[in-house]
């Protein structure tokens, strides 16, 4: 089987700047790539956990894509397809999955569940049984796994669901799955949807997979750009991660101190990150600067536009070293404050000018990190 969730066909992708459109294309190109290898496997069954398209709105092009999509798999294979709303594109009375009801149900051996009020999709030429409740709005506390049972007719059942597992005990999540549900008897595997990072989640039963998003969505989700490939046999699953996706994040912390300008700046960050036009850039840029350097952050911004895919917005942990009236301003009833005056009688105190020196950044870095700021890196 190939297990696969979170294609999100048609999302905006505004954090992307003038790359959200060729992005756009790339989640339709990477979909297809999903298609292909199932094909190239000659895989039995494909599994969507979920979120499929962004919204029940999404462009009708998006729409129609992804039903010759499915109905390529279906031509080139005798692969059965199984389809489990999610929290994005859930089943409601206006779900893309109803108001195209009649479109997807010309995919030979495809089943939306819900769509009929099926909660279980049977193959008995493969033994298969694909269990899932479909989620009905955005957010819920329902939980979906709750209410499955295995078929002990078929060799193997497969639950499918899309939705948070319960990590910390007592946390609330959005669509939940607990760690019992995930022990239950009689699964071969959990085929996951909703968290956009491939995760395999530790339990007492089957394998439980998250495969992630196979494209990325998010510059903070570096795990996306994966499918699952899982082979059934009677001692178990077992499982494999296939890479798919063509985006990448590139993530780099670079010290900024002591820089003199700009230039210097997108010099220190291509070497901790090497420049590619295909990557997204995520970026932290750390340490003491000098109130005398001619850095600009936009200017940052602006230079390394034509290095990277995409560029987020970096996250400014560096310091501006404080200027003498700036440090006498801090008050002194404040951590901060006391720290300065006793760091400065101790630079009274001190010697040599190596040690003055010492004191002298020991004195602007406690201030920064005093301020909340990971200027260390």
């Amino acid at each position: 089987m190939i297990h696969t969730s979170d294609s999100h066909l048609g999302a905006p992708l505004a954090w992307m700047g003038k790359g959200a459109a060729e992005q756009r294309e790339q989640l339709k190109r990477t979909f297809a790539a999903v298609i292909d290898l199932a094909i190239d496997e000659s895989a039995s069954c494909l599994i969507i956990a979920g979120d499929l398209f962004d919204s029940n709105r999404p462009p009708a092009s998006a729409v129609r894509f992804a039903i010759r999509e499915l109905t390529r798999l279906t031509i080139d294979t005798e692969a059965s397809i199984v389809l489990l709303p999610g929290s994005h594109d859930h089943l409601s009375e206006n779900s893309v999955y109803t108001s195209y009801r009649d479109e997807f149900s010309q995919v030979a051996g495809l089943t939306v569940l819900g769509v009929s009020g099926e909660t279980c999709a049977r193959d008995e030429r493969l033994g298969i049984a694909v269990h899932g409740q479909a989620p009905r709005s955005n957010r819920s506390s329902i939980h979906q796994l709750a209410d499955l049972s295995p078929d002990p007719d078929i060799p193997f059942n497969i639950a499918v669901a899309h939705g948070s597992v319960t990590i910390v005990p007592g946390a609330e999540e959005d669509h939940p799955i607990t760690q019992d549900e995930l022990s239950a008897p009689g699964w071969a595997y959990f085929a996951l949807g909703h968290w956009h990072s491939w995760r395999e989640i530790k339990t007492d039963g089957a394998p439980a997979v998250y495969p992630g998003a196979p494209e990325l969505m998010a510059a903070d989700q570096g795990g996306s750009g994966h499918v699952a490939k899982i082979e059934l046999r009677g001692s178990g699953a077992r499982v494999s991660q296939v890479r798919v996706g063509a985006r990448v994040v590139a993530e780099a912390r670079t010290d900024v101190s002591d820089a003199l300008d700009t230039a210097d700046v997108v010099r220190r960050v291509i070497r901790d990150a090497p420049a590619d036009p295909g990557a997204v850039l995520r970026l932290t840029l750390t340490g003491l600067l000098d109130v005398s350097s001619a850095f600009d952050e936009q200017e940052l911004m602006d230079a390394l536009a034509d290095q990277y895919f995409a560029v987020c917005q970096p996250t400014m942990n560096y310091h501006v070293r404080l200027t003498d009236a700036d440090l006498n301003d801090l008050p002194e009833h404040l951590v901060v404050g006391r720290f300065v005056r006793l760091m400065r009688e101790r630079f009274e105190q001190a010697g040599a000018d190596q040690e003055r020196g010492e004191i002298e950044a020991a004195l602007q870095l406690g201030v920064a990190l005093l301020e909340g700021k990971d200027v260390l890196g």
